[in-house]
């Protein structure tokens, strides 16, 4: 029996519920990172720094 003819009700709900997380705001974004920094969370500081350069539009690298 192909898999593609059995119906999957719990594979098609979950799907069913994905929905793209909203973007945090620069402000947000930049107040999380001093929240961060301030924590001492090198780890949370990096990414939270990563994403407010893609909320700024900053391209990688062009320091």
């Amino acid at each position: 029996m192909s898999t593609a003819l059995v119906h999957r009700p719990t594979e098609h709900a979950a799907l069913g519920s994905v929905r793209p997380k909203a973007r945090l705001s620069a402000d947000r974004l930049a107040d999380a990172l001093i929240e961060a920094q301030y924590a001492g969370d090198r780890y949370g500081a990096r990414i939270l720094d990563r994403m407010l350069d893609r909320a700024l539009g900053v391209a990688a690298g062009s320091s």
